[in-house]
């Protein structure tokens, strides 16, 4: 009897082991499910839209800026040289009881404002978008553009240095003594970024007058600007070595000299980047 149960017992547990190694290590029965992995919710932050300072009017291209004593066009003007791989992306807005095409309108006067102040505007993008928005008793709005930072890409930087290599300025050539503006102040900037990429390249400004006075005197007056410009570039840190100067005086006209505002078309500096 002692004997039986004994090899009964042995019988029960050999049973029980085979049953379950049968159901967990064959059949795969006794595998513990895991709870599923939960990702938590993706949380979106939307970057705050951000202004430019200037109010539109209902149905009308003009624009107004909202503080012209402190120059609040500044701020963008620095940026935009600090960080040479930057553009401004400005959207103009309009609401429903207007034609999308006085956005473009109102976009174009503020680029037209920026360009007067010193920004290089291929660095400026214009986008037009419909908003839901209401205009005041005085049919003014104080939130027409936002704006947005964004680099550029390969093909856009490309785009901005091919419009550098041929540039025409303006900076106080009518007067007797150089005034840089902030239009050579960027293009400085932008040149000297020109040339840390390509420093194989060359650079030749040239001097160009009206025809006021007598024509030597003007090739001089030519040459003695061009070469204000070389040395406002060297002090930007350009070196002076890629830079060469002349003077074409009044014999390459690109408007008349019969008007004061032909003449002072005429009164440039022409840059050419070389190989």
């Amino acid at each position: 009897m002692k004997h039986f149960l004994i090899a009964f017992v042995f019988l029960c547990t050999w049973l029980y082991f085979g049953v379950r190694y049968y159901e967990c290590g064959v059949k795969k029965l006794c595998e513990v499910p895991t709870a599923p992995v939960v990702e938590p919710p993706k949380v979106v932050v939307e970057k705050p839209i951000t202004y430019l300072p200037f109010s539109i009017t209902k149905n009308s291209e003009t624009v107004g800026i909202l503080d012209s004593v402190s120059n609040p066009l500044q701020t963008y003007f620095d940026y935009l040289n600090t960080n040479q791989r930057e553009e401004l992306v400005i959207t103009s807005f309009f609401n429903r009881d207007e034609d999308g095409a006085i956005a473009l309108l109102r976009g174009n006067e503020v680029k037209s404002a920026m360009e007067r102040f010193g920004i290089n505007i291929d660095r400026v993008v214009l986008q037009t978008k419909r908003e839901d928005f209401n205009f005041s008793g005085a049919e003014k709005f104080e939130k027409g553009f936002a704006y947005e930072y964004q680099t550029m890409s390969e093909a856009r930087m490309n785009s901005i240095d091919k419009a550098n290599a041929s540039k025409i300025l303006y900076a106080g050539f009518g007067s007797k003594t150089f005034q840089p503006d902030n239009t050579l102040n960027t293009y400085a900037l932008e040149l000297k970024n020109y040339l840390a990429k390509h420093p194989n390249k060359q650079v030749e400004i040239i001097g160009h007058t009206d025809s006021n006075g007598d024509a030597k005197a003007n090739v001089w007056f030519g040459k003695e600007r061009a070469k204000s410009v070389m040395d406002y570039f060297v002090l930007q840190g350009i070196d002076a070595s890629k830079l060469t100067i002349s003077s074409k005086g009044e014999t390459s006209p690109i408007a008349t000299n019969a008007t004061s505002e032909g003449q002072k078309l005429n009164r440039r500096i022409e840059i050419n980047i070389t190989n």
